[in-house]
């Protein structure tokens, strides 16, 4: 069940950047980066976009109970998080002079 919670929480993400008109095609999405394959009780996520390593935002304490399986709902709080990581990653995007 932990993989299928982990794969739902970054299709998450990438719906939160699609209604932020966000290209996800640009976007790398990984959760608990170097920490191993879990399972974790609190996640780590790092949004980045492919071909710009400087260009990375990252968010820690992230509660395992944010990421429902199949509910067909974000948590509010997961997806208020994931909404102010993504808006710092357009800002440094286009401080970068790049469009995302």
């Amino acid at each position: 069940m932990y993989p299928l919670v982990m794969r739902d929480a970054v299709e998450n993400v990438l719906l939160v950047a699609v209604r932020q008109a966000i290209d996800t095609q640009h976007l790398n999405v990984e959760f608990d980066a170097g920490r191993g394959c879990g399972p974790h009780q609190q996640h780590s996520l790092t949004i980045s976009v492919r071909d710009d390593p400087a260009l990375v935002v990252t968010a820690d304490g992230i509660a395992h109970e944010w990421l429902p399986v199949a509910t067909g709902f974000i948590d509010w709080k997961f997806s208020r998080l994931v909404t102010g990581l993504l808006a710092d990653l357009v800002r440094k995007a286009q401080d970068a002079g790049r469009f995302i």
